[in-house]
């Protein structure tokens, strides 16, 4: 099994990059007919959007499941540098998966928990923002099966 959403985010990037882009020349145009309070609220909208984008934090992210070994790749989406995380393990070794949702709903943080030699590892939460709902609920489903699934 593997999950794309490359082919999703391409297109909320193009249409982020897009309305930004169509909000600074409606600020443009409000500055040449000298509508300063229509600017003061555009440009809070731009604010406000940039903000709420950042703590999304959509991510570009690949999901395998191959030969018992779960393998996700994921990277954010606007970043000034671009870090790529990878996390590996062995379905076996799975013990729990959570899931923490912020503002309203909307962002979906998935953490993981891997037994080890050393004892249980949290891996860093991964970012579901990017992810539509059903899919999120898909995958996070998949996880805890993959749990179930195990002979202890």
């Amino acid at each position: 099994m593997i999950y794309n959403n490359k082919k999703t985010l391409s297109f909320l990037k193009k249409w982020l990059l897009f309305s930004g882009l169509a909000l600074l020349f409606a600020m443009t145009v409000v500055i040449f007919l000298q509508q300063f309070e229509i600017l003061f609220s555009l440009a809070a909208l731009l604010i406000v959007m940039l903000i709420f984008n950042r703590m999304l934090n959509f991510s570009f992210m690949r999901i395998q499941l191959e030969n018992n070994f779960v393998i996700i790749r994921y990277y954010s989406l606007f970043a000034f540098e671009r870090d790529y995380q990878s996390i590996e393990f062995p379905v076996a070794s799975l013990r729990q998966v959570v899931v923490k949702k912020y503002l309203f709903g909307l962002k979906w943080d998935l953490h993981l928990i891997v037994k080890l030699k050393q004892g249980l590892a949290n891996y860093p939460p991964i970012s579901l923002s990017a992810l539509p709902f059903s899919d999120r609920e898909k995958l996070v489903e998949l996880m805890n099966s993959l749990i179930g699934g195990r002979k202890d």
